[in-house]
């Protein structure tokens, strides 16, 4: 079976329920071996969130038929895949550094040179 005929098709599960839509097929190491797995990616758009892209293997493919794909797995498993894709990407994309404030005698200085006052002018 060739994997370019599920591009932009929609996903189900096997309870029949709508995962989302099919953007692209990618090669990705797999969870346990270190091999490089065909993954699904399943585009998420949720209200009120941010559109989440979440891999499914390839080899749950079930059946192909018309637009639609059904894959070997149910609505909850894939709903907690969403989660922990959502949660990594929120870690990844939040700083955890340190900015250095330092008091000065009107107020915080801006460590990133950035502050609203104009430069001050010298006498």
């Amino acid at each position: 079976m060739e994997t370019r005929q599920i591009v932009s098709k929609f996903a189900f599960s096997m309870d029949n329920k709508k995962l989302g839509r099919i953007i692209r097929i990618d090669k990705l190491p797999g969870k346990t071996i270190k091999k490089d797995v065909q993954y699904a990616i399943i585009l998420v758009r949720k209200i009120m969130k941010k559109d989440t892209l979440v891999p499914i293997e390839v080899s749950k493919l079930t059946k192909i038929d018309g637009l639609s794909v059904l894959f070997n797995i149910t609505k909850k498993e894939f709903d907690e895949e969403t989660e922990r894709v959502r949660a990594l990407k929120q870690e990844r994309e939040t700083y955890h550094g340190h900015l250095r404030m330092t008091q000065t005698r009107t107020g915080y200085s801006d460590p990133t040179g950035f502050s609203s006052r104009g430069k001050e002018r010298k006498k």
